[in-house]
């Protein structure tokens, strides 16, 4: 009952507006009515001028008013200079707006327009006028589809690895090593994956003398050394190839372990891309990510070839901080892990911390401070090991998971210019027990970076 009431009620007023609207709701032709007055027809566009030169008024009422015919102007009359009034504003150049766009074709699928079409022609711009007023499309329309803009991106990254070589000022030359952070330093400690996120191009030598533990059941204090060939490649500041672990390995247990025998030979090979998302050196800020490959390609010998391989997805970061007249401090960390393709080699968590101080700010010398975590999550299938080789070794234990390594490393890093540069640094374990096969450990390299 009260849904039919208000319906009731509803119609009643819609029928109601309805005629009292001024609209009717059926389109007819009206009747003229013979109380209406004759139409107003506007006539030929006349000068508002009069012969003198005064101007008349230009409502309709006062042009119906004075019905004279009034006399065209000469053109000197009218190219002569009319004297400035007070709250007239003056004569400005004429604006150059460029042609209307061609008229689409019959239906649809005419010439396309702005935005997403193709650019005006060069026009010329009035005085005062921004070129965005004038039609001009501006440097950063977002024109073209998905397809168009990611190909500008892939020219626009080859741009960055081409800029400069012709002479351009400002740039960087082909392969070159991002400079607008040069008051950073590489780690020295855990060089295979404590990766510096900037984008360099260098060659690095590193060796490592490692003295082992004498309650290590395998190695029982013998030696260890490493001579690896780092090489870093920078396509883009923000893209470069990263070869981490390339070079020869030297064992020497004296646990006389079954099979473990002194031996040498080729390392595995560790490689892969790196990718720097953000640069901000109003902050000094740099951080990137990556993924190393590690090729089980070593010898027998030195135990290099465990398995097949793993992928080590990481994360870096450096900043700049507590800058003052004496010097500043620099933080660097890198985080991965290390995931094996197969069972045979050991899966663990790594973070490598760095801390130096840029003694003056003189960008020369840099002592430092380092820690290096590593946490081993699944155990290999290759040796019957309660540890494992942590950064220069994956020996494929069976008892390590959930074990823990942590080491800390003292050093400096001296550059003699930012192409040549000298790191030197003595680490030793903060764990004790036969579950670390570290003693101590010496490293040293040199950087010669483009």
């Amino acid at each position: 009952m009260r849904s039919f009431l208000f319906g009731s009620v509803g119609l009643a007023v819609a029928l109601w507006t309805s005629s009292a609207a001024a609209q009717e709701l059926a389109w007819r032709p009206t009747l003229h009515s013979a109380r209406s007055a004759a139409p107003v027809r506007l006539g030929r566009p006349q000068p508002i001028y009069t012969e003198a030169g005064h101007a008349e008024s230009n409502d309709a009422e006062t042009q119906v008013r004075h019905a004279a015919p009034v006399a065209r102007l000469s053109v000197a009359r009218l190219s002569a200079p009319r004297p400035l009034v007070r709250g007239q504003s003056p004569d400005l150049p004429p604006v150059n707006v460029p042609p209307p766009p061609p008229p689409p074709g019959p239906g649809f699928g005419g010439p396309a327009v702005f935005p997403g079409g193709p650019a005006p022609g060069p026009v010329g711009l009035g005085v005062g006028e921004e070129a965005y007023n004038s039609g001009v499309v501006v440097g950063n329309a977002d024109l073209g589809g998905f397809w168009t803009r990611m190909g500008d991106k892939f020219k626009r990254c080859w741009s960055d690895m081409t800029y400069a070589i012709d002479g351009g000022v400002g740039g960087r030359a082909m392969f070159q090593s991002d400079h607008c952070f040069d008051s950073f330093i590489s780690p020295v400690s855990n060089p295979v994956f404590f990766e510096d996120p900037r984008a360099l191009t260098e060659f690095r030598p590193i060796f490592i003398w490692q003295s082992t533990r004498d309650t290590n059941p395998v190695f029982a204090g013998g030696d260890n050394f490493f001579v690896i060939l780092q090489g870093r490649v920078a396509f883009t500041e923000h893209v470069s190839l990263v070869i981490n672990k390339l070079g020869w390995t030297w064992i020497n247990p004296d646990g006389g372990f079954p099979g473990i025998d002194e031996g040498s030979g080729f390392s595995e090979l560790h490689l892969g891309p790196k990718f720097t998302f953000i640069r901000n050196d109003n902050t000094g800020t740099v951080a990137a990510a990556g993924a190393n490959f590690e090729i089980a390609a070593g010898s027998t010998d030195a135990l290099q070839n465990t398995g097949n391989w793993s992928i080590s997805p990481y994360f870096s970061i450096a900043q700049n901080f507590w800058r003052t007249s004496y010097g500043a401090f620099n933080f660097m960390n890198t985080t991965g892990y290390s995931l094996s393709i197969d069972s045979k080699r050991s899966d663990f968590l790594y973070s490598s911390f760095h801390l130096d101080y840029n003694i003056l700010n003189a960008g020369k010398l840099y002592p430092l401070i380092e820690l290096n975590w590593t946490r081993y999550t699944m155990n290999g299938s290759q040796q019957p090991f309660d540890f494992d080789g942590t950064n220069l070794f994956n020996f494929g234990s069976m008892a390590v998971a959930g074990h823990s390594d942590l080491t800390m490393a003292l050093g400096f890093r001296y550059k003699f210019s930012e192409a040549i540069q000298l790191g030197l640094a003595g680490e030793f374990s903060l764990l004790g027990g036969s579950r670390h096969m570290e003693g101590f450990r010496i490293g040293v390299d040199m950087i010669f970076r483009y």
